[in-house]
């Protein structure tokens, strides 16, 4: 690395961590968007410093210089809704379904009904979150869209903000659940699976690894989870209940939970049955099967199913996010139809429960800037190789500060596969099984707290929560999982 390289890396990191500290300092309000902008800023700076780099086997091509100005601002904004549209009009309709749901009284009934009888005894709030947070760890694990899990998660805040416990609980056992799933990832994940599908390795490499990874980070994580609700039990945290943005009213005995059990029982079914790859990783072909012949059903030369479904259909174990947003949807509408809303308060519900999603629509715009900053700009493949070819030996902790590095930017696992898959699995083919365990495991890890972290930001914007609070509940949990994932990538590569 040249002189000036040095210096100038050493200015901007300089001037990111004034930029954090004064935040942590002086904000009190939108320090999210300060910290999303500090990375930005960042990954924006970093093209001023690197060129572009492209690994072709294992020699690193340079493209020389493209840094971002000024002018190039409003077409990452642009690329960003491009790349992140998916998730947008996803987290758009999530919204939409929900504010349907809180005109609906089954629903009302159904949220009141579990909170009101788990709220009488702590041990009963416990057993609720424990149950809870294994669940979502698990759909943060299995699921081949992530994204998929939050479609239960204002569900569950409610019901643990109606129980009078904090918006950090229902965070911490919704979002950060979620979060611990990704970290110890056994199939889940686009970006896992892609990861995957560039550095030419699969689901099973590093598993065991990353079980025992999942296993000691899921009860870790409620451990202190836990011991915060005993806190608020004994009166000593602040309750919170008005978090919630899609907060239920009381309503009268007469209204039956029966079809809001129905609705989000099936939505739960379609959810697994969606969004785990059963064929790839399982062995079972029966869905492809079934959907193969239900496309073949023709009438007069035209697929039935296949006009119906359109062009993006998939068969179970293989939907992409543009099922799941048809699918809210049409639940959306199932949902009026038994609150009976007329359509003027129908049109209204949605433009509500788009309104109650725009801030976290927003941090995950800022999200994908970061992201298209850094790919189309290609850094990380220069800074990845100064870093590697440093040594001609293996090093599992330079290779840990490569993935950290990389992880930090890149928001989606798969970028990093894409940039540099093949060159990791041709440099390190020995030690492929760790490389790949510290890859992955650090991109759960970083995704816990850094926020570049798509789902971290949106949960926090979504229950109001300082990026500074949350560092503040977690930073213990943190430094038990990086002392356990150094001890693991000393085992592995040592012993």
């Amino acid at each position: 690395m040249a002189t000036s390289q040095i210096v100038c890396l050493v200015i901007v990191v300089i001037l990111a961590v004034l930029a954090g500290v004064l935040t942590v300092l002086k904000s009190k309000k939108h320090d999210l968007v300060k910290w999303i902008g500090i990375f930005i800023f960042v990954a924006i700076a970093l093209t001023w410093i690197f060129g572009v780099g492209q690994y072709s086997g294992t020699e690193l091509v340079d493209w020389g210089m493209n840094r971002q100005g000024l002018t190039d601002i409003p077409q990452l904004i642009y690329y960003a809704l491009n790349v992140g549209g998916e998730k947008i009009v996803f987290l758009l309709a999530l919204g939409i379904f929900y504010a349907m749901l809180s005109k609906c009284n089954s629903y009302k009934k159904l949220v009141n009904t579990i909170a009101e009888k788990l709220k009488r005894k702590v041990s009963s709030q416990i057993i609720f979150i424990l149950v809870c947070s294994l669940i979502f760890t698990l759909m943060g694990a299995m699921l081949t869209e992530t994204f998929a899990a939050l479609i239960f998660v204002p569900f569950v805040v409610s019901i643990i903000l109606a129980m009078h416990l904090d918006k950090m609980t229902a965070f911490a056992v919704t979002f950060g659940s979620i979060l611990v799933g990704v970290l110890g990832t056994i199939y889940g994940g686009d970006g896992f699976i892609w990861f995957n599908e560039y550095a030419e390795t699969s689901a099973t490499t590093g598993i065991y690894y990353r079980l025992i990874v999942l296993v000691v980070a899921f009860i870790l994580f409620n451990f202190f989870n836990v011991m915060h609700v005993r806190k608020i039990a004994k009166g000593k945290k602040i309750n919170e209940v008005e978090a919630d943005p899609f907060k239920v009213e009381d309503v009268s005995k007469k209204s039956s939970i029966v079809p809001a059990i129905i609705i989000m029982g099936l939505l739960f079914i379609l959810v697994i049955l969606g969004y785990i790859s059963w064929d790839e990783n399982f062995g079972i072909s029966i869905f492809g099967k079934f959907h193969e012949w239900l496309m073949g059903l023709e009438i007069k030369d035209t697929s039935v199913f296949g006009t119906i479904f359109g062009t993006k259909s998939a068969q179970f174990g293989a939907w992409n996010f543009y099922i799941i947003t048809i699918v809210l949807g049409l639940f959306s509408v199932l949902t009026a139809l038994i609150s009976r809303l007329k359509l003027n308060d129908f049109i209204s519900t949605c433009g509500e429960g788009i309104k109650k999603v725009l801030l976290p629509e927003l941090m995950l715009i800022g999200t994908y800037i970061v992201f298209v900053t850094v790919y189309s700009c290609q850094t990380m493949p220069t800074i990845s190789n100064l870093l590697i070819t440093s040594t001609t030996e293996f090093n599992p902790f330079l290779v840990a500060v490569d993935a950290f590095i990389a992880n930090v930017f890149h928001i989606d696992l798969g970028l990093t596969g894409f940039f540099l898959g093949s060159f990791l699995t041709t440099i390190y083919s020995a030690n492929i099984e760790i490389v790949h365990t510290i890859f992955v495991t650090l991109y759960g890890f970083v995704s816990l707290f850094v926020p570049t972290s798509s789902i971290l930001v949106i949960g926090l914007s979504y229950l109001d929560i300082e990026y500074k609070n949350w560092i503040k509940y977690s930073w213990l949990f943190l430094l038990g999982i990086l002392v356990i994932l150094v001890v693991l990538f000393i085992v592995m590569a040592y012993i």
